[in-house]
């Protein structure tokens, strides 16, 4: 099966690709998946205090504000300031309840960007996202849904995986989809792998329930906002998923 791979914020694809290298190679082991990294199409610059987390440049993102001069702030800004509230869904509100800049127009052009990738170098039945880049593939599986409710063009994913990521945003709106207020689901296989002692859970738990819950998996790997590098837990990582392309392949 072959993933197409989305980085974080601030991130690049060779970043990415070493951040990943431990699953990657337990899945290239014995030939079930290969990998194609991309960089995002937006340059960045870190948050203030954020450069030595996110490493040398150069530092990309899929979504940026519309315009870098508004008042409204961007998302990512606030992540020092998480909200707590009593469900995920309420606290991914709470982050996005005022003042946050529009992020329209780099949204529609990331989902433009993907199209563009997967036509020219697919078909890629699965998708890999981190963070942002979970976002933003999750984001991408419902437009490709839209897509072939429009059109009838049959999506190429098969299955996602995602590692601490926040929820989509609808490709017709772009609000956040909140399975409280919300019939958008995604409804191919995924896997969402979490960090218990992640600042963020929340935003990786919303995403979650906007996954159609008989193919959505969880694995916790009982850390924070990172990706697993253990042996132990790569070994079964790497079988869950194994499992879930079988399923997915299986229900195409």
């Amino acid at each position: 099966m072959k993933f197409l791979c989305l980085p974080g914020a601030y991130g690049s694809a060779d970043k990415f690709q070493v951040q990943l290298a431990p699953l990657v190679n337990e899945l290239l082991s014995d030939g079930s998946a290969t990998f194609r990294f991309v960089d995002a199409p937006c340059e960045a610059v870190p948050p203030e205090g954020f450069e030595d987390f996110f490493g040398k440049p150069p530092y990309y993102r899929f979504i940026e504000p519309d315009e870098k001069g508004s008042q409204d702030t961007d998302v990512l800004s606030r992540i020092r300031d998480f909200p707590e509230c009593d469900t995920a869904e309420d606290t991914m509100r709470e982050l996005m309840k005022e003042g946050v800049a529009s992020s329209v127009l780099s949204t529609n052009r990331a989902i433009q960007y993907l199209f563009d990738i997967m036509e020219k170098e697919g078909p890629f039945e699965g998708i890999i996202g981190y963070s942002e880049g979970a976002t933003v593939a999750s984001t991408f599986l419902l437009a490709e849904q839209k897509r072939f409710e429009e059109t009838g063009r049959k999506p190429q994913i098969k299955c996602g995986v995602f590692f601490a990521g926040w929820p989509p945003l609808d490709p017709a709106t772009y609000a956040m989809v909140l399975s409280d207020e919300s019939d958008l689901m995604i409804n191919i296989h995924t896997c969402h792998i979490i960090g218990s002692l992640d600042p963020y859970v929340a935003g990786s738990m919303a995403l979650y329930n906007t996954c159609e819950p008989d193919t959505a998996i969880i694995f916790d790997h009982g850390k924070g906002h990172t990706l697993p590098r253990e042996k132990g837990v790569i070994k079964e990582l790497g079988d869950v998923i194994r499992n879930m392309m079988a399923a997915a392949s299986a229900a195409a």
